[in-house]
């Protein structure tokens, strides 16, 4: 299992910021030049003014114009720097002379200078303050904070902020319940006095505080209002995203965790902060685990393990080894290799054991536990039963957590040395120990061990049974395990188990209950996706809700789980009766936590009810893909009869549209030259392979059927008004950042071709300027077409930062498209990869095009790839040409990519595609 290393920061950090140009007479011509620095002890508003110390060296972190030279001057005095290459920019160190009263940075360009300008200072140090800190270094911390409360009434203001200060980090530090008062109280100080790097550093503090009691509505507030003006420091900077960070990965927002996370890690690294960078780095890794980037998460640790910063404890240096080790772990977990974690887990044993680490003995624990899996993922059964702790061991030191994964091991150990009846008990008992417990994820291990262990015993009726177990509580399970402990090996080994079921399901003859459980994987994955995506995207008074309620369900769940540790032990000593009676107690309590939790999903929206999967459509083929534990399956259903083909996907695969036509198309022939049109349900790499275009019978499948590419989430969508006919309402969007010639072009061939129409629709367009953001909105409004020609910007991991660009900066984001209202039924996105939703999602991402289809949006027409600005006009052109022919898109489409192809074979007409929710 992960360990659990502090996430706050300790007082002794070196400070940071971002720079204030002052503009000057400009010969020659002056321009502003973005810097940041750091190594300021304290930095004065208004201003800044930096406030040197002691220490009088500074970093710089500087952007240049190109081809130019950098020179930094102290009060007109040149000074020697050191140059090096960061982040894209130029870090500059250098020590500020005594007497300065301003460092100056110039970067000269041919015709042209940039110019930066700091004031500095001395920092005050009021004489209290020297003698609580003497206090508290020698450990008399209880001494100092008496001097402190006796002595702050009197000071002068300029002396009480400093010493409120001081009286906040010796509470923080010590752990004293009036840690929160006092914090407040120095704060607000601070933002009076205008020490802005005191009130950053201490409303972070606080925040972190409020993070840890599980109240994270207040430290959302906290957060809120630390406003940061131009010219903030960067470690300001620095920690608001650190902790807004910590924040998000704690209230379940994983999108916002890691963009808040890699801001805090840029930032660090740009003014040279080694260990705050060090530190924001792990947390970023964990959370890259948490959201199954196992192997990514491996190669970050890998990088922190061969650069530590000066001064790290041995016992941070092992919890960070503990915590590469269980990366490369669950990577082998997914089916992937990122390196062995043996070595390092012995490393960690070596660094905790010579430290002598707080809570050693149960750290030692979990080391061994996770060294049995690492031997039984290697198959080294010998040393993995070595290596699994004795029954007094666990007794001494276990939480619950290790007790139940002790027992999940020594079951799967059981498998492995080929002892099936005995493993089988094991997980009876895991399952048992599970509800016991209140613990989600074991009763999914369970069940998915009875079923491996069911099959391994050739009784395969029950292992089904289990294996329904399983997948059931994946359900239930998937959409709440970004906020609940557990989710990283869930996260690992959902995909193996389900491949393992659909194995077993088609060994057995039932192609039409494993056609069913691989639409359910892969639409499993993209509602997690979906409601990650909300979450991201709520608005203030929604996020309030969010975390109020969530954080309740922390406190209640942690209340819980503290008297589940504390007693689960002597369970077994319990009569029959009084253990029934325990176990209803946890479980009204379990219930309880629950319907906290319902509350909080509730500000989300609950996904609707549904009896199942859509059947294909009357004339449809589904075709559908999914891994195997080894090759593919594919399956062709027709709403009578599901036919099933295994292959497999060479390297390079992707590459040969002909082999690749072979292996997923040609079996289902006869299937598609039945069907009336092709639905299509790509799985991981198969998403981006143009199946449309994929050769078949003589030619393409498109010119054989219309396609259409399914997400299997009519569900989530909100309701959509009915089918459009002639006469109804449509938006046009028209270059709106102005630099596309042709999407002018396009938008008034797509308006007359509307108004052609009889009867004719009634078209708003909304050209360059005139299309913000807002006045986008407003006009999706009861559109039923929305035709959107312009720009498309892909940004993010699996596609959670695309945009559509619209006019004066503003943008239409995802959060935004899934939070309308309603939607047009049909949707156009003549942008650049408006339907890419990234590779790095395992099964499928969100894009501009299905956060559309959520919204209530029937069909979306959206491009996978770069569209050149003229590549398409004559696509919809022909596509709106005929657009009151027919009610079905995807026959309009056919025809509009086909009529393209005809007219230039070269063109990348089959980049966009048609999406259906």
């Amino acid at each position: 299992m992960p360990t659990s290393s502090a996430r706050g920061l300790g007082w002794g950090f070196l400070l940071t910021g971002a720079g204030l140009w002052l503009a000057c007479a400009p010969s020659p011509p002056r321009a502003p030049l973005q810097v940041e620095y750091a190594g300021c002890t304290e930095v004065f508003l208004p201003g800044p003014v930096c406030a040197l110390g002691r220490a009088r060296q500074l970093r710089l972190w500087i952007d240049p114009p190109p081809e130019s030279a950098i020179e930094v001057r102290a009060d007109g005095r040149t000074l020697r720097i050191a140059r090096a290459e960061v982040e894209g920019g130029q870090r500059v160190t250098f020590e500020v002379p005594p007497g300065a009263a301003a460092i100056e940075v110039r970067a000269r360009a041919p015709q042209r200078e940039a110019v930066w300008s700091l004031p500095v200072t001395e920092p005050p140090w009021p004489p209290l303050n020297g003698e609580a800190y003497a206090l508290w270094q020698k450990g008399r911390r209880a001494e100092a904070l008496r001097l402190l409360e006796a002595r702050i009434p009197g000071l002068p203001f300029q002396e009480k902020w400093p010493a409120l200060r001081l009286r906040a980090q010796i509470a923080v530090n010590g752990g004293s319940g009036q840690a929160v008062a006092f914090s407040e109280e120095a704060v607000a100080a601070e933002r009076a006095a205008g020490a802005l790097r005191s009130e950053a550093y201490d409303a972070t503090a606080l925040v972190w505080i409020h993070i840890q009691a599980r109240r994270f509505d207040a430290a959302r507030k906290v957060l809120s209002g630390l406003r940061l003006p131009p010219g903030a420091p960067a470690d300001a900077v620095y920690y608001r995203s650190f902790y807004s960070g910590l924040l998000a990965e704690d209230s379940g927002d994983a999108r916002s965790a890691l963009a808040e996370l890699k801001k805090a890690v840029s930032q660090a690294k740009r003014v040279g902060l080694d260990a705050e960078a060090w530190a924001a780095e792990q947390v970023l890794a964990r959370q890259l685990q948490a959201l199954g980037r196992s192997r990514e998460a491996a190669a970050r640790f890998a990088d922190l393990r061969r650069s530590p910063p000066p001064g790290l404890s041995p016992c941070d240096w092992a919890e960070m080894l503990a915590n590469q080790a269980w990366s490369l772990l669950l990577a082998r977990e997914a089916g992937e290799s990122a390196g062995d974690p043996v070595p390092v887990l012995q490393e960690a044993r070596r660094s905790y054991e010579t430290a002598r680490c707080p809570r050693l003995e149960e750290k030692l624990l979990n080391l061994r536990l996770n060294l049995t899996l690492a031997h039984l993922q290697a198959g080294r059964p010998a040393a993995a039963r070595a290596a699994l702790p004795e029954a007094g061991d666990l007794d001494r030191s276990a939480s619950p957590l290790l007790r139940l994964w002790s027992l999940e091991l020594e079951a799967r150990l059981d498998l492995a040395e080929g002892r099936p009846h005995e493993a089988l008990e094991l997980y009876e008992r895991l399952e048992e120990l599970a509800a016991s417990a209140l613990s989600p994820d074991s009763r999914w291990q369970a069940a998915y061990g009875q079923a491996r262990s069911y099959r391994a015993l050739g009784r395969f009726d029950e292992a089904l049974a289990a294996f329904r177990r399983a997948e059931s509580l994946l359900d239930g399970q998937s959409l709440r395990i970004p906020i609940q402990e557990g989710r990283e090996t869930f996260a690992a080994q959902r995909e193996g188990a389900t491949n393992l079921f659909l194995e077993m399901l088609l060994a057995h003859g039932r192609a039409a209950e494993a056609f069913e459980v691989a639409r359910r994987s892969r639409s499993r994955v993209l509602r997690q996706l979906a409601r990650g995506d909300r979450l991201a995207h709520l608005s203030a008074a929604e996020l309030t809700r969010w975390n109020r309620a969530l954080g309740e369900y922390r406190r209640q769940r942690d209340d819980l789980d503290a008297d589940i540790a504390a007693h689960l032990a002597e369970d077994w000593k319990l009569p029959a009766d009084r253990l029934s009676r325990v176990r209803a107690e946890r479980e009204a309590r379990f219930q309880a936590t629950e319907r906290a939790l319902d509350r909080a999903f509730a500000v989300l929206g609950e996904p609707r009810e549904t009896a199942g999967l859509a059947p294909p459509r009357l004339g449809e083929v589904v075709l559908a893909y999914h891994p195997l534990p080894a090759g593919w399956a594919a399956f062709a259903a027709d709403g009578r009869t599901v036919a099933v083909y295994r292959f497999q996907l060479p390297q390079g695969v992707l590459a040969r549209p002909r082999e690749l036509g072979d292996r997923l198309l040609a079996p289902f022939h006869s299937q598609i030259e039945r069907a009336q049109r092709v639905r299509v349900l790509p799985y991981g790499i198969l998403r981006e392979v143009d199946f449309h275009a994929l050769p078949f019978g003589g030619d393409i499948l498109l010119a054989a059927r219309p396609v259409v590419y399914g997400l299997d989430l009519a569900d989530l969508a909100a309701p959509a008004a009915s089918p459009p006919r002639p006469g109804r309402r449509a938006l046009i969007v028209a270059d709106p950042l102005r630099d596309l010639p042709a999407a002018e072009v396009e938008a008034g061939e797509v308006r007359a071709a509307l108004e052609r129409q009889r009867p004719a629709w009634t078209a708003v367009t909304l050209r360059g300027t005139a299309a913000s953001a807002e006045a986008v909105r407003r006009g999706l409004a009861g559109a039923d077409l929305l035709h959107y020609a312009g720009h498309g910007a892909f940004s993010g991991f699996g596609g959670w930062e695309s945009v559509l660009p619209l006019a004066g900066g503003t943008r239409l984001t995802l959060g935004d498209l899934l939070a309308l209202d309603g939607a047009p039924s049909r949707v156009v996105l003549s942008g650049c990869e408006t339907a890419r939703s990234g590779a790095e999602a395992p099964v499928e991402g969100l894009s501009l095009a299905h956060a559309f289809l959520l919204a209530g949006s029937r069909s979306v027409i959206a491009a996978t790839r770069p569209v050149g600005d003229r590549a398409a006009e004559g696509l919809f052109t022909d596509l709106y040409r005929s657009w009151g022919a027919t009610a079905d898109l995807a026959v309009l489409l056919q025809q509009a990519e086909l009529a393209w192809r005809r007219r230039d074979r070269g063109a990348d007409w089959s980049s966009f595609r048609l999406f259906e929710p």
